[in-house]
């Protein structure tokens, strides 16, 4: 799946645990991937680009601003 602000949020909910993740919460990593690996590929984030983005996530889910760099 390429990432971009209208992938579906499947795939992140997948990565991020589908079971402990909400909506909320991938709709937020959703902004955080698409602002910072946008035409990557989800599958091709390395572990430490992938946990950068969760850190960015949290912050994102308690300010609402994507745009946090």
């Amino acid at each position: 799946m390429t990432i971009s602000r209208s992938m579906g949020l499947d795939p992140i909910l997948e990565r991020l645990g589908r079971e402990g993740a909400s909506l909320l919460e991938a709709e937020a990593m959703r902004a955080v991937l698409a602002e910072d690996f946008a035409g990557r590929s989800l599958d091709s984030l390395s572990e430490d680009e992938w946990l950068r983005a969760l850190g960015r996530m949290e912050a994102v889910k308690q300010t609402g601003n994507a745009g946090m760099k």
